[in-house]
This record gives structure tokens, sequence and C-alpha cells, in this order.
């Protein structure tokens, strides 16, 4: 059985580690979210949002991993400067590939939930012209298979979470090893991932009322803080050797 994750152990580092070294992540960040919001503006005034999707895709591919690698160096006690969010871009076309994946995935369990809710929706409103039996278990069906898919969904996500980080640490790692790899370290701690992430949920909240500028804090906090939470875990069940 692994070891639980200590959360508030893993934010108080992450608050430590970023003492003091704010400035060139937040300039970095904010370059990030520039590029972000000219994606969606540039669809809005296209009138087109799928090319919002593949924009954001390009920037992606392009900055992400030059983020996490800011992120991960801040975690482990090193410097970084705000260039760094454009040394990363060799890692492109292998981050665009975990990215098309959480994409496919997210887009086809949308698409069953829909349909399941849909379902659900269309059982309930003609189940008085059904046999009472009939319907009812009609309901049922649709109720426990829209659960499934959520609750599928939802643990698919938390095991793959980890992937941009092992891609980090492991450049030359085939994609489906990354996959294995994350699956494997999140074993047994995603209910620790869920405690973690909802920890945020408050702040995540509160900047929605300040106009995104305490997201300019909040994103390095929960970046260094998420990279801490991979470190343990990965030195936790020993799959990653550094």
């Amino acid at each position: 059985m692994h070891e639980s994750v200590d959360i508030k152990k893993i934010k108080a580092k992450a608050r430590k580690s970023l003492n003091g070294k704010y400035t060139d992540i937040v300039i970095a960040v904010l370059i990030y979210m520039i590029f972000v919001g000219m994606c969606y503006g540039t669809a809005a005034f296209i009138k087109e949002p799928p090319m919002a999707i593949f924009l954001g895709l390009i920037i992606t591919s392009l900055f992400y991993m030059g983020l996490i690698q800011m992120f991960v160096k801040l975690a482990r006690d090193k410097k970084v400067k705000y260039s760094e969010l454009f040394q990363r871009t060799d890692t492109f076309f292998r981050c665009a590939a975990i990215t098309i994946v959480f994409l496919a995935l997210n887009t086809l369990f949308t698409l069953l939930e829909y349909t399941a809710i849909n379902s659900l929706i269309i059982f309930i409103s003609y189940q008085s012209d059904l046999n009472i039996a009939l319907s009812s278990f009609m309901i049922v069906i649709g109720i426990i298979l829209s659960v499934a898919i959520a609750v599928f969904w939802i643990i698919l996500m938390l095991s793959l979470s980890q992937s941009y980080f092992i891609l980090y640490d492991h450049e030359d790692m085939p994609l489906g090893d990354i996959f294995r790899t994350s699956m494997d370290m999140m074993d047994g701690h995603k209910t620790d991932y869920i405690i973690f992430v909802l920890s945020f949920i408050g702040w995540i909240f509160l900047g929605l009322f300040t106009a995104g500028i305490l997201y300019l804090w909040l994103i390095p906090y929960i970046g260094v803080s998420t990279v801490n939470f991979y470190d343990k875990i990965k030195n936790d069940v020993k799959i990653i050797d550094d």
C-alpha cells in the first residue's frame, strides 16, 4: 500500500521554493496567457471555434514544456529565467502527441456522456408511454451508464495526469511508456490527487473576481506544487530513477 501524500507539506514546499523567485515565472505565465488569449480572440474574431483548438494545440506544444521546465526547476530549488518559456520547442511533436491524445479522449468521453444523458432525458420524457417496469428499468440503466462513463473518464484523466512531467524527465521515452508510467505512478494516489486539486478550488474561484490577475500568482503556485506531488509519488513507487 502506497503512503499518502501530505498535501499541506508539498504546498508549503512550493511556497518556500517560490519565495523571492516570482518575477521571472510570473512574466512567463503572463506571456503564455497572452498567447492563449490571442488564440481564443482570433477564433472568436473569425467565428471559427475549432480554430481555437488548433491554435491552442500549437501554443501548448511550443511553450507548455518551457513552462513545465520552469516549474520543475523551481520545485527542485534552481533558478529560472522567463526566457526558458521559449527553450523547449524541441519537444514540440511529443508534447503535441500527448495533447492530441488528451483532446481525443476528452472529446470521446464528452460525446459518450452527452449521448448517455440525452438518452436518459428521453427515457424520462416518454416514461408515461411505456410500461412502468420497463421505463423504470431504462431510467436506472441510463443513470448507471451516465455515472459509469463520468467515473471512468475521471479515473483515466487522473491516471494520465503525470504525462507531461514524465516527458520532461525522460524525453526519449516512447509515448505508450509515458502513459503506462503515469498510470503506474498514480496507482494508489488518485484520491490524494483529487484532494490536492480540490485544495485550490477556493483560490481558482477567487481569481475570477480579480480579472485573472490572481492567476499570475496562482498558476506558478499550483504548477510548482504539482511538481512536488509528482516528485513525491515518483520517489515512493520507484518507477523512474533519477
